[in-house]
């Protein structure tokens, strides 16, 4: 089989110094932060705040219980998982297996899915997946013009924006726009809950605060479950260093001030199944957090080790063996105490690899790859998209993506998460098209679905500030702006809307300083807020 040679620089280990330079760029304002493992951006800001401020907010608390409980659990495969060794496409083998003189499985090693796909022999928990009919795969995801340097990919995957050099996530714009109040009345409970994965912006807004509780690792989060704070500042004191040592554990433990609910959560219920070590660790903790009723939801777990350059036949191996052992117990422990209908579970990786294999027994940076969903959710098994074409690689010997990424965030945002599609194509900053990933909102509650879809939208004309409404019924809408110093400089009457889209000028803003404002719209009486800016 013909290699290609239009190879970018840096995306092969034999690249050396350009390779190593994939891996070591990308360090950000906010890496510092992250790398410490201690604490976030967001925790930091949070804890600032009186008291007082720390009592949930209705609006919060509101969000938090909507959508009929589900929750979104993420798996991050990071390094670039190979896609052609997760699902074979047995209907072209010999095409897959003359690309792959090194890395073919033996057709007698596979576990047939359909008459199109199998799986390695070895990840038998994920074939189980598939016949109890808890597992999709979208094939052939990624975006226009890949970018196969780790770190920009992740961020483009993170962000779900191309060519930002400082953006936000996706997930943290969702998590803002769903708690406006979230900086002045905070809930209770996290928002989101990231374990690992440093150095990403997946959960941070538009204004840099990170929206989640980070742990650095598993046994972090137990501590803080089990002890209800990450430090034990009991030490022996013998020393002026051992009391400093004992404030700086005091004070990181005040950051982490939802550490009750995660206490009583994981108190309030326990596993059923032994799972296995390492990812297993965080979903066993998962597992327990969402038993025991915390209302987050939304988790981030990462399983490192996918950038298979080298010896990927046993380490690709041991990283599918323990993804599906894993995912396998999480949703057998989450049946055994009735929650695994709501729960959702979706993998992705910044990209995937060349489809040809190297010198080294590896795989080199390359671009499409499958993103796999779990759970009874997704109502049966399937694959989503097009088949894997080895006839019609790209220029470098890669798979053309033919489903963009963000079709899947769009479908994830509108059909579990129950968001309108103004307010999904608000926070991907585009329209994309939805999949038939097997689950939708019909199960949710008309009054439940109301009160986390947002009726308007801020956005900028010209440098100045509009409100998109979209009323599901006729209704009153009355404006409201305020200063940082809580003066009313804005104030409309109640107008008369019919049902739809409509743009709301914001009347006087000419005549206000350049500055932060903050607004409040009322929709029949039912009030949302926001910022606004004045340039």
């Amino acid at each position: 089989m013909s290699k290609h040679k239009n190879i970018p620089e840096g995306s092969r280990l034999e690249d050396g110094h350009l390779h190593d330079e994939h891996h070591n760029q990308g360090i950000g304002r906010r890496d510092f932060i992250k790398n410490l493992g201690l604490v976030t951006a967001g925790t930091v800001a949070l804890s600032a705040l009186p008291f007082n401020s720390l009592m949930a907010s209705p609006m919060v608390q509101n969000a938090l219980k909507s959508a009929g409980d589900r929750v979104l659990v993420i798996i991050r495969l990071k390094g670039g998982n190979d896609g052609l060794n997760t699902f074979v496409p047995v209907f072209d083998y010999g095409t897959y297996a003359g690309y792959r003189p090194n890395l073919a499985i033996n057709q007698s090693d596979l576990l047939s899915l359909n008459s199109m796909y199998s799986v390695p022999n070895y990840a038998s928990s994920l074939k189980d997946l598939w016949d109890n009919g808890k597992m999709k795969v979208v094939q052939n995801v990624g975006y226009d013009n890949p970018d196969l340097s780790h770190f920009t990919s992740t961020d483009i995957w993170d962000s779900a924006q191309i060519g930002q050099s400082d953006a936000s996530g996706w997930l943290g714009r969702y998590l803002w726009d769903q708690n406006p109040d979230f900086v002045t009345n905070p809930p209770t409970d996290p928002l989101a809950i990231q374990i690992g994965g440093d150095g990403n912006i997946l959960f941070f807004n538009e204004d840099d605060l990170n929206m989640a509780m980070n742990v650095v690792d598993p046994d972090s989060l137990y501590q803080i479950a089990q002890t209800g704070s990450l430090y034990n500042v009991i030490g022996n004191q013998s020393c002026y260093y051992d009391d400093q040592l004992d404030f700086m554990k005091s004070m990181i433990n005040s950051t982490y001030y939802q550490s009750e609910a995660i206490q009583i959560a994981y108190n309030n219920a326990t596993n059923a199944v032994t799972f296995p070590s390492g990812l297993g660790d965080s979903l066993s903790l998962v597992s327990r957090l969402i038993q025991g009723g915390l209302e987050t939801k939304i988790y981030m777990l990462t399983l490192d080790g996918f950038d298979t350059h080298a010896q990927q036949d046993t380490r690709h191996e041991d990283l599918l063996v323990e993804l599906g052992d894993s995912v396998k117990a999480f949703y057998d422990d989450l049946q055994a105490g009735g929650k695994d209908n709501e729960v959702l579970t979706m993998t992705f990786s910044e990209f995937g690899r060349r489809v040809n294999d190297n010198a080294s027994m590896g795989t080199d940076h390359g671009t499409a790859a499958p993103l796999m969903l779990f759970g009874p959710a997704v109502n049966g098994n399937g694959f989503v998209g097009t088949d894997v074409d080895l006839s019609n690689l790209d220029l470098f010997g890669n798979l053309q993506h033919t489903t963009d990424f963000r079709d899947v965030y769009t479908t994830i945002l509108q059909d579990w998460m129950c968001v309108n599609e103004l307010t999904s194509d608000t926070i991907l900053g585009a329209s994309y098209t939805k999949l038939a990933l097997g689950f939708d909102c019909s199960s949710i509650g008309v009054d439940e679905i109301s009160s986390i879809q947002h009726l308007h939208q801020l956005r900028y004309n010209n440098n100045k500030a509009v409100i998109i409404l979209s009323l599901p019924k006729s209704s009153t809408v009355k404006l409201e702006v305020y200063d940082l110093t809580g003066k009313k400089v804005i104030s409309t009457n109640n107008e008369y809307y019919s049902k739809g889209l409509h743009t709301l000028q914001i009347p006087g803003q000419n005549r206000l300083s350049s500055g932060a404002y903050a607004y409040r719209i009322f929709i029949d009486g039912t009030m949302e807020s926001g910022k606004m800016m004045k340039e």
